[in-house]
């Protein structure tokens, strides 16, 4: 029999990565970060889409978010990219990490947020477990942030176009 192997099963290859943690959840850096503070929340029992999440799970989530947030605020992620370069998950995570070491707003408290969750393939999902992405936002990263998550689908971004 061939076994599955889900990423964010098995703790012990990630464990030095959890920032945080409850009994229902974890959390860590991305690896791949978007920008400054890019974090995820997993829930430890393996389910695939929000509409799985038990009643206790999809309750605890924002107390889950705000926990988290007050750790990106706090955190040196300088240091924390530059620890997770030593031993990055692929050479692709090496771009996104030098990139997050670069940018002039590292160790700036964001001015924002975005959160997301691509549930299902259509919806971009690449890892078989749930996931919360939260994207800490700084003011002028994009040209014009109007629209925010309605640029998954680019050309409904804006909503104000007649």
């Amino acid at each position: 029999m061939v076994e599955n192997k889900c990423v964010f099963c098995d703790l012990e290859p990630i464990r030095q990565r959890i920032i945080w943690e409850n009994d229902l959840f974890f959390s860590l850096f991305d690896a791949y970060p978007v920008s400054p503070g890019h974090c995820l929340i997993i829930p430890k029992r393996h389910v695939t889409d929000v509409a799985s999440m038990n009643a206790e799970e999809s309750a605890s989530l924002f107390a889950a978010i705000a926990e988290i947030l007050a750790i990106v605020k706090q955190t040196d992620l300088k240091d924390v990219y530059i620890d997770i370069l030593k031993n990055p998950p692929s050479e692709n995570a090496i771009w996104f990490l030098q990139k997050a070491i670069a940018n002039p707003n590292i160790n700036t408290p964001p001015d924002g947020y975005n959160y997301g969750i691509n549930d299902g393939r259509a919806a971009g999902r690449t890892v078989d477990h749930l996931h919360l992405h939260i994207l800490p936002r700084y003011l002028g990263d994009v040209d014009n942030p109007l629209g925010g998550v309605r640029y998954v689908i680019p050309e409904m971004g804006n909503y104000k176009k007649g």
